[in-house]
């Protein structure tokens, strides 16, 4: 990747930006949470489950977090802002870990379970495959998830699209300005572009020029996007990223 030397690179997101995988989270966090955490049979879907789950989505960090979206609804919590949101989450600190656990631990045995149905819930959107597949061989262009590589480099593949594992990137709980921080000092680059669609992700600034777009068509909140402060990008513009 000595190419990348001196020269800016993209990051992007992966869930909201590339990928729509709310389905599949959606589906992973109900076995995972009721499945794995309560020990009980999976409930019937009631009736606007997954519309609020699809509302308190632009909450979500990682992969735990999911979970804590079941919590708030198995509980009939209302959540209206980032701040209840966390609240729910910091009130009960312990299971952060237990939750992310076991929402990787519902996705890999759901995807070993019945893989054609995973790689279903899992599309990319409109697009995304062409833009991909254009810049696949270009070491400047990177993807930084808080979702495990291993998953993004089997929904790539799924998809007919080449991609180096190397340029796959998974914060974890690193904040993620902080770590393309990092990433550009190995790197040797001057400057960066980061699209994503979790504003929080784009909080505590950067040692480095870092253009942050958020992606209008990711699972945005829409006083997110009549903020003056944040610079959005649409699927359409998404290409004049990279030139």
């Amino acid at each position: 990747m000595a190419e990348s030397r001196g020269r800016r690179l993209v990051f992007l997101d992966f869930d909201g930006v590339i990928c729509d995988s709310l389905p599949e989270c959606y589906a992973a966090s109900r076995d995972a949470y009721f499945g794995l955490h309560l020990g009980i049979a999976v409930p019937v879907q009631g009736d606007d489950d997954e519309r609020t789950f699809r509302q308190l989505r632009p909450y979500i960090r990682r992969g735990g977090d999911y979970l804590f979206i079941q919590h708030c609804l198995h509980r009939q919590l209302v959540i209206g802002s980032q701040e209840e949101f966390d609240a729910v989450v910091h009130a009960e600190p312990d299971l952060d870990d237990t939750f992310h656990r076991l929402f990787y631990e519902a996705r890999r045995a759901l995807l070993a379970s019945d893989p054609g149905r995973w790689y279903a819930l899992n599309p990319l959107y409109p697009g995304m495959k062409a833009l991909l597949e254009k810049h696949g061989g270009d070491g400047t262009v990177l993807i930084l998830s808080t979702k495990e590589a291993d998953f993004i480099a089997k929904i790539l593949a799924f998809n007919g699209i080449p991609w180096d594992s190397g340029r796959i990137y998974c914060s974890g709980k690193e904040r993620k300005l902080g770590y393309i921080d990092r990433v550009m000092d190995e790197l040797g680059a001057s400057q960066a572009v980061f699209v994503d669609d979790q504003i929080d992700h784009f909080k505590g600034g950067s040692a480095h020029p870092v253009r942050c777009l958020l992606a209008d068509w990711g699972y945005v909140l829409p006083e997110w996007m009549e903020s003056v402060r944040l610079e959005t990008v649409s699927l359409e513009t998404l290409e004049d990223v990279f030139a």
